[in-house]
């Protein structure tokens, strides 16, 4: 993000000063992330604009790839901040700021009523009535270039709402060289609006699941009586970049019956496998396993029993750790490694990117697999 000292932002009661860095509501400080600070202000400076998803991302983490995740918890944020009306979302577009911003020199502050001399009357070398006119003038002119400067955004705004921005026309630009990459959902927040499709539609999968300790609604549940999933295709230099790195994928979820799994597809174009962290039930015993095989029988490289593979309430952490020297991944759960030398498999490959879901196993006739987070992140 550049850097703007020459201007501050104001809408309705609040204040953005880039200089500063802060956000103020009647002198008080509301506090931010750097990144949620970034946010709002591509936002403002937008001033009724809606702008663009990606344009967001490539401005508020110009060195970096991020998935929509990321935006979206920022948005979550300042709409808790700011009133869930502020930050309009225009779906599979962007986003837009709903108040009229004034932008006004650095310094400036917001117009407040004069205060009286502590003496209780004006100096004696100044004329009264002179003084009053000249107060009254200027508290009409103020205010006369206060409405102007409404007007003129009201009108700007009306003239760009509902306009795209060029990328999404279309217009081509020089993709920034990647650096690191971060796709994640988290919590209840729908998988859809953070860049994930849904490979089956007719699957019951919006269960949002409240935490009783807490009262948030911090997990979310996928049910089907087959396979459903959500995934997240990997563009090909994402790919590339994956390929020459080192990558983490973590699934902190948890098994309610059946069978369920947060993968990574890199593509058999490529000649790269697919890694497969699934978790099982199997009567009255979880397993945690690392597959090699899919069809006509599943086989496994490695296959753990861990009876926190069940506990919903308190989901575990599941990691597989890459090495790209050495082109094998391990298995960890809850930071403690459990497995090595898992070199993914071939099967059923469809260049699907990042997955999570559920599938059906052995005699269940539905699974259900709870998800409070799914991140996979290359450096």
């Amino acid at each position: 993000m550049r850097d703007i000292h020459t201007s501050v932002f104001m809408f309705l009661s609040y204040r953005l000063d880039p200089a500063q860095r802060r956000l103020s509501r009647e002198g008080q400080s509301i506090p931010l992330t750097p990144k949620e600070f970034d946010t709002l202000l591509v936002l403002v400076e937008a001033a009724g604009r809606v702008v663009d998803k990606q344009d967001l991302i490539t401005r508020v983490w110009p060195d970096s790839y991020v998935g929509d995740g990321s935006l979206a918890r920022n948005i979550s944020v300042l709409r808790k901040a700011l009133g869930d009306e502020v930050i309009e979302t225009h779906r599979g577009r962007g986003y837009r700021i709903t108040l009229p911003v004034i932008s006004a020199p650095a310094g400036t502050d917001v117009p407040v009523e004069s205060k009286p001399n502590p003496e209780g009357s004006f100096p004696p070398t100044s004329d009264a009535g002179t003084r009053v006119r000249s107060e009254s003038r200027r508290r009409t002119f103020g205010l006369g270039a206060a409405v102007a400067a409404v007007l003129l955004i009201s009108f700007v705004a009306s003239r760009f709402y509902g306009m795209k921005t060029a990328g999404a026309h279309g217009t081509t630009t020089k993709a920034a060289p990647i650096h690191s990459i971060l796709i994640e959902k988290n919590g209840a927040i729908d998988p859809i609006d953070e860049g994930f499709k849904l490979s089956r539609a007719d699957g019951h999968y919006t269960h949002v699941m409240r935490n009783r300790e807490n009262n948030g609604f911090d997990r979310w549940k996928l049910i089907t009586d087959d396979q459903n999933f959500y995934y997240r295709k990997l563009s090909s230099a994402e790919k590339e970049f994956v390929l020459q790195r080192d990558w983490r994928l973590t699934c902190v979820c948890a098994l309610e019956r059946g069978g369920g799994s947060s993968d990574i597809d890199l593509g058999a174009d490529n000649g790269a496998p697919r890694f497969d962290m699934a978790f099982l039930q199997e009567g009255n015993k979880y397993f945690v396993v690392l597959t090699s095989q899919i069809s006509p029988n599943y086989e496994f490289a490695k296959k753990i029993e861990f009876v926190g593979v069940g506990d919903v309430d308190h989901p575990h952490t599941y990691e597989m750790r890459y090495d790209h020297l050495t082109r094998t991944a391990s298995l960890w759960i809850d930071g403690r490694l459990m497995a090595s030398g898992y070199r993914g498999h071939h099967q059923f490959q469809e260049d699907r990117g990042l997955m999570f879901g559920a599938a059906t196993y052995l005699q269940e006739a539905t699974s259900s697999m709870v998800f409070r987070e799914v991140r996979f992140e290359a450096h």
